[in-house]
């Protein structure tokens, strides 16, 4: 997984795996890394959910701090 992979492409990528696994089509020899692999991919989105998750809070504050403002 490269560092520049956006969210939505890692959960695609991850879906794909997931329907392979379920279809029986990844082969067993290659099953230990792929989870490995799984494992990954769903740190990294929930990294990058975290992050969203912090920025819209700050933006949030910031926004009511502006309504104090006005309000004063």
């Amino acid at each position: 997984m490269k560092k520049t992979e956006s969210y939505s492409g890692v959960l695609k990528q991850l879906e794909d795996m997931v329907q392979k696994m379920n279809d029986g089509k990844i082969p067993i020899d290659e099953l230990g890394d792929q989870v490995k692999n799984a494992a990954s991919m769903i740190n990294f989105l929930r990294k990058r959910l975290k992050s969203v998750e912090v920025e819209i809070t700050e933006v949030l504050k910031d926004l009511e701090k502006e309504d104090e403002k006005i309000d004063e």
